[in-house]
C-alpha cells in the first residue's frame, strides 16, 4: 500500500498498491468492498470527492484516472502529464481536479467531464505534494528543490514562495480555517507558515529520519506528521512540541491521513500495512467540541446573551448581549478578549463571524445592521437601518464561505449584497413575496439558495428576480421558523430542506 484516502463520512477506506490496484474497504468490518484495476504503475495518491460518489487516483503510468465509488467502474482516464503523477487534490466543491508530477507541471481538470484545464509549470522542479484551501482560493505546491508555492486561484496568478526546507517537500496540509500551511521535508523538519504572507511561523524538530507527509486535525489545534523513522508524531500548533508519539509502525510511516471525524490517525507503511492510531492520545489541551472530548466555557452574565457565533477555527466566541454590545471570548482561556464593540442601541438579534475571521456583522431588535473590524475594532460602519414598520425585520445575516461578501435578508423577502473589505452595496433586491427564513450560498459561491415557508429559490445574485423555484409542501403544523432550514451538499449537486413540521426534502 501508498496511499490511503478515507471517505467523506469516515466510513470508507481506498487504498492504492505498487501495483497499480486500488481497493476500497469497509472500516467498520475491514471487508474488501470493491477492487479497482487499469493503473499499470504504482498508485500514488488518492482523493475522495467531497461527495464521496468519486475517487481520484494517481499513478506513476502518468496517468489520473476517476473511479465511481459504488460500482469501481472507471468513469476517466485523464491524460496530459509526461512523468509520473505524485499528487492528486479535489477542489472544496468537487468540480475541479488538480494533479502534481515530476514533470514539473501542475495540471486542472473538470472532473464531470474530463476535460483539461489550466497547466501551470512553475520553476522549481519536481511537485510531490499539492493542497488546496477550504475556501479553494489557494493551492500549495511542494516542490523537490524544498519550496513551496502558493497560486491565487481567484486571480490566476502566483503568490508567495515559501523558502526555508533545504530538501524536498513530501506532504504539504492547509489548515481548516486556511490560515496556516504544514509542510513535511525529507530534511526531517516538519514546518508552519502564515498562509496568507508566506511567513514562516515555527519549525517541529523531532523525526530522526525523512519527513513523508503532514496534516492537521479537523480542528486545526494538532499536525500529526508521518516519517522513515517508523513513527507518527503529534504536534501542537501553538507550542513546537511532539505532545504524543503512535509507534510500532511498520517500517516507515510514508502517509498519515485523519478521518474526517477527528477520532483516528490512518498510517501507510512500507511493507503494504495500514495502521490506526487513536487521535487523542496524550495531547494536552485539546478540546474537540461534540468529537472526543467535551469542555464548557462559562461566561459571565450569560443570561444577557441574546447571540452568539464561533469563528471558523472555533477558538474564538462572538457574543451579542441584550445591552446592544458586542464581546469577544478566547475558548480555551475562557476569558474576554478585546474592547467590549458597542454601537448599537437595542438587543442584538442576530450575529455572524466571517470565515476568514475578520468580520462579524450584527443586527439588532432596531432593525439596524452593522459591520465590525476585527482587526482594527474603531472601525464600525451601519450597512442597514431599515427603521420601523411590521415587515422591515433582519431575520439573517450570511457571509460567503470565502468572507468577500455579505447577505443581508428581512422579513418582506429582501435581499441586501455587501463587500465588507469596501463596505459598498453591490446590490438590492426584493426577490421574495413571503418572508425568508433561511440563505445559503452554494459552494461555487455563485448562486444562493433561499427558503421560505412554501418555496426554495436560487439566485445567481445578478438577476432581477430568483433564476427558479421548488415547491416544498406546505407545514401541517403552526410556523416553527427554528425547524426551516437549508443545505448544499460539499459538491453543490444536492440541496437538503428541512420544513417546520419536521419533515426534511432531498433536492
Amino acid at each position: 500500500v501508498i496511499s490511503v484516502a478515507f471517505s467523506p463520512d469516515s466510513r470508507r477506506i481506498v487504498s492504492g498498491e505498487w501495483k497499480g490496484m486500488v481497493r476500497l474497504w469497509d472500516c467498520t468490518s475491514g471487508e474488501e468492498l470493491l477492487v479497482m484495476n487499469g493503473h499499470t504503475g504504482n498508485t500514488e495518491s488518492l482523493a475522495y470527492s467531497p461527495c464521496g460518489n468519486r475517487i481520484a487516483s494517481a499513478s506513476d503510468d502518468k496517468t489520473v484516472r476517476l473511479w465511481d465509488s459504488e460500482t469501481g467502474a472507471c468513469v476517466f482516464v485523464l491524460e496530459g502529464h509526461t512523468h509520473w503523477v505524485y499528487s492528486v487534490r479535489y477542489s472544496p466543491d468537487g468540480r475541479q481536479l488538480v494533479s502534481g508530477s515530476k514533470d514539473g507541471t501542475i495540471r486542472f481538470w473538470d472532473s464531470e467531464t474530463g476535460e483539461p484545464g489550466v497547466v501551470l509549470s512553475p520553476s522549481f522542479g519536481e511537485i510531490y505534494s499539492l493542497a488546496y484551501s477550504a475556501d479553494g482560493r489557494w493551492i500549495a505546491s511542494g516542490h523537490f528543490n524544498g519550496n513551496v508555492r502558493l497560486w491565487d486561484m481567484v486571480s490566476d496568478s502566483p503568490g508567495p514562495v515559501l523558502q526555508g526546507h533545504t530538501w524536498s517537500v513530501r506532504g504539504i496540509a492547509f489548515s481548516p480555517d486556511g490560515q496556516s500551511i504544514a509542510s513535511a521535508s525529507t530534511d526531517r523538519r516538519v514546518m508552519l507558515w502564515d498562509a496568507s504572507t508566506g511567513d514562516f511561523i515555527s519549525a517541529f524538530d523531532g523525526h530522526s529520519d525523512y519527513a513523508n507527509d503532514v496534516t492537521f486535525s479537523p480542528d486545526g489545534g494538532t499536525i500529526a506528521s508521518g516519517s522513515d523513522d517508523g513513527t507518527v508524531r503529534l504536534w501542537e500548533v501553538n507550542s513546537n512540541n511532539s505532545n504524543a508519539e503512535i509507534q510500532d509502525w511498520i517500517g516507515s510511516a510514508r502517509q498519515v491521513v485523519y478521518s474526517p471525524d477527528g477520532l483516528s490517525i490512518l498510517s501507510v507503511g512500507r511493507y503494504s500495512i495500514i495502521r490506526q492510531g487513536n487521535a487523542t492520545t496524550g495531547l494536552h489541551g485539546s478540546v474537540s467540541f461534540g468529537l472526543c472530548r467535551s469542555a464548557s466555557l462559562e461566561l459571565p452574565d450569560s443570561r444577557s446573551i441574546s447571540a452568539l457565533a464561533f469563528s471558523a477555527d472555533g477558538n474564538r466566541i462572538a457574543t451579542g448581549c441584550e445591552d446592544g454590545s458586542v464581546r469577544l471570548w478566547d475558548r480555551n482561556a475562557g476569558a474576554a478578549v478585546g474592547p467590549v464593540l458597542e454601537g448599537h442601541s437595542s438587543a442584538i438579534l442576530i450575529l455572524a463571524y466571517s470565515t476568514c475571521g475578520r468580520w462579524i456583522a450584527t443586527s439588532d431588535s432596531g432593525r439596524t445592521v452593522r459591520l465590525w473590524d476585527i482587526l482594527d475594532t474603531e472601525q464600525r460602519w451601519v450597512l442597514v437601518d431599515t427603521g420601523g414598520g411590521s415587515r422591515n425585520r433582519i431575520t439573517g445575516l450570511k457571509f460567503s464561505p470565502t468572507g468577500h461578501q455579505l447577505v443581508v435578508y428581512s422579513e418582506e423577502g429582501k435581499v441586501w449584497l455587501f463587500n465588507p473589505e469596501t463596505r459598498v452595496l453591490l446590490t438590492t433586491k426584493k426577490l421574495m413575496k413571503e418572508q425568508i427564513q433561511a440563505l445559503e450560498y452554494s459552494p461555487s459561491r455563485h448562486q444562493l439558495a433561499l427558503c421560505t415557508q412554501t418555496s426554495i429559490a436560487f439566485w445567481d445574485m445578478q438577476s432581477d428576480e430568483p433564476n427558479f423555484l421548488l415547491k416544498v409542501p406546505r407545514s401541517s403544523t403552526n410556523f416553527d421558523r427554528d425547524g426551516v432550514n437549508i443545505a448544499y451538499s460539499p459538491c453543490g449537486q444536492f440541496l437538503a430542506s428541512s420544513t417546520a413540521d419536521h419533515v426534511a426534502h432531498l433536492w
